[in-house]
């Protein structure tokens, strides 16, 4: 089931980055949460459930007219992974910034239920009980 989460989050990240909304919605339960990472101000705490979802949607992409998210590095971890990706972002006044963090994502049945973010890799990799 592991390597179909890994799947599951290219493709949820593929969704985001394609501004493609419905089919990044299509992966969310009810029973869904994202836990920000405190890193992005105006990100509320934490967002539950597919109404959280369409939120978190406006609340991350309303700024910016250019968003993009790529991918680092992800790992395997059984029923969670984890991921450090960069968003690249350009905003409405022309302004270009990016970020690096990462996430941990669990699933249940291949679809994800809680993603954590955290500031940086080595914050992610000591959630999980990991070190490099």
């Amino acid at each position: 089931m592991s390597e179909e989460n890994v799947e599951a989050y290219r493709r949820s990240v593929d969704a985001w980055t394609r501004d493609d909304r419905e089919a990044w919605l299509q992966d969310i339960p009810p029973n869904w949460e994202f836990v920000s990472s405190g890193v992005f101000p105006g990100l509320d705490p934490a967002y539950r459930g597919p109404e959280g979802a369409l939120k978190l949607w406006e609340d991350m992409r309303g700024p910016w007219s250019d968003f993009e998210v790529t991918i680092e590095r992800i790992e395997d971890l059984g029923e969670k992974t984890i991921a450090l990706v960069t968003f690249q972002v350009r905003g409405r006044d022309g302004l270009r910034t990016s970020r690096r963090w990462a996430h941990v994502t669990t699933f249940r049945g291949g679809v994800p239920i809680h993603i954590e973010n955290y500031a940086s890799w080595d914050e992610a990799l000591k959630a999980v009980g990991s070190e490099e």
